[in-house]
């Protein structure tokens, strides 16, 4: 048969035979079935093809059936097109499967099939659900550039290396298994990988060569359950991930400074990086103009708030050590006023609960602790803002210089507010020393608070400073 010409099948019935090399039926001989128009039913259910097979350059009109096949030779579907989706359910591929310029219209369903010497599915375009949940991959395989509506690989097994380029809306990796390492290049995607394996030297990038209709990098849904300690991301948006559940997060590499979510814009909330998690914990338990601000967009999948705000700080103070080790100290920063944030909000919540619950020593423990973490971050931002430690200083010696002016000193003794605040700078910034100034019994008491304060707000900028100059 010439190049050009094509043979056209109305229908064919091969399921559960065993196919030679000498004769299929009278058109198709030596298993050569390409360029042809299957215009009808076309069932190879339980075939075994015993030679090389060729149906590169075909036309199946409706879905065909190649569920539970056997190929025992090579298998060539190079430039095929499927126009009603394609079943290859179960099927067992013993040498090298040729999936080139494929062309599917709705779903093409390799469930549970076995690709013993490896498949490539490359510059192939499949208009609906591609499925790889259950299969199999023993030796390396290629896939892509590919694009498909939704890429489903629960449950696949690869033991080799793979590297997988794809565009899709949706890739679900779910006790998924790539020991050998993979790399994900994608041209925008919402990916999910939970519960799975990450071999050596993984990698979840932007592929700059791909185009995704939408224009946006590929998106990281959650990461529950998988061990990321070989797991590299790059140019991936992180701002709606799930981190809690997730294994040595710390050792996890992101080479990208704007990988995560912001803060709402809000004149009272400090401008940082912050998780998914932080932010669907506060839209549950927070109050109730919280849960306005900081309501995750409708964009966002929906995987459920963290039960507590421990989960939360578990993963904070993981990222955050990552990004320490990364010598990203912005990052760490972030992360780590994160962290701060949720430990005096989960003790707000905890005081509240033990007082419902009339557990009165449990509740002064935690408002205790919860007032402290208060003021931590009301005069430092957690030791990271400077400028408020500077501000409750000046606050400090603007009113205790008031304090002073009206009871510090003895009614003989008249002095101006301008001394009165000479006298308070000098009093907050001597840690032991004190002044030869004769005070009233009011005014030694607040000497003596002012002594101690005011080397410790100073203190407090001086760290905040030091971090700001580290960076």
């Amino acid at each position: 048969m010439s190049p050009e010409e094509r043979r056209t099948c109305t229908a064919l019935d091969l399921s559960d035979r065993t196919v030679d090399a000498a004769r299929v039926t009278p058109d198709f001989r030596d298993g050569d079935f390409s360029r042809t128009d299957f215009t009808g039913p076309v069932n190879f259910s339980g075939a075994v093809f015993e030679t090389r097979v060729d149906f590169s350059g075909c036309v199946f009109t409706e879905r065909p059936d190649f569920s539970r096949a056997v190929f025992r030779e090579r298998v060539f579907f190079v430039g095929a097109r499927f126009e009603a989706g394609a079943d290859f359910h179960e099927v067992d591929f013993e040498r090298f499967a040729n999936f080139e310029n494929l062309k599917v219209e709705g779903e093409a369903r390799f469930t549970g099939a076995m690709f013993r010497t490896g498949l490539t599915m490359e510059n192939s375009i499949v208009k609906g659900d591609l499925r790889f949940d259950r299969a199999d991959f023993p030796k390396t395989s290629q896939m892509g550039p590919l694009t498909a509506t939704r890429v489903d690989l629960r449950l696949a097994v690869f033991p080799r290396r793979v590297r997988m380029m794809m565009i899709a809306d949706e890739i679900r990796c779910e006790r998924s298994m790539f020991t050998g390492g993979v790399q994900f290049l994608l041209g925008g995607a919402d990916i999910v990988l939970k519960d799975s394996e990450l071999g050596p030297a993984s990698l979840l990038a932007m592929h700059t060569g791909l185009h995704y209709h939408e224009d946006r990098p590929p998106r990281l849904v959650t990461l529950s359950g998988t061990d990321v300690s070989h797991l590299t991301i790059s140019r991936v948006d992180l701002s709606a991930c799930k981190f809690i559940y997730a294994h040595n997060v710390d050792k996890l590499r992101v080479n990208a400074d704007d990988a995560f979510g912001w803060t709402p814009q809000s004149l009272w909330i400090t401008r940082r990086q912050i998780s998914g998690d932080e932010v669907r914990w506060r839209a549950l338990y927070g109050s109730e103009r919280g849960r306005r601000l900081w309501r995750p967009p409708s964009s966002w999948p929906d995987l459920g708030a963290p039960a507590t705000a421990s989960q939360v700080i578990k993963s904070y103070r993981a990222l955050r050590k990552a990004r320490e080790e990364a010598k990203d100290e912005p990052g760490a920063a972030d992360f780590y006023y994160g962290e701060m944030d949720m430990r005096r909000l989960g003790k707000r919540l905890e005081a509240r609960d033990n007082r419902r619950a009339g557990r009165w020593r449990g509740w002064l423990s935690s408002r205790g602790e919860y007032t402290l973490l208060w003021l931590y971050w009301l005069t430092s931002g957690y030791g990271l803002r400077a400028w408020r430690a500077f501000t409750a200083l000046a606050v400090v010696a603007v009113l205790s210089a008031g304090a002073f002016d009206l009871w510090g000193f003895p009614t003989s003794a008249h002095h101006d507010y301008a001394y009165c605040l000479q006298f308070t700078l000098r009093a907050a910034t001597s840690f032991l020393r004190g002044t030869d100034q004769t005070l009233s019994t009011a005014g030694q008491w607040m000497e003596l608070a002012l002594r101690l304060i005011g080397p410790l707000l100073f203190g407090l900028a001086v760290l905040a400073l030091r971090g700001r100059v580290k960076r």
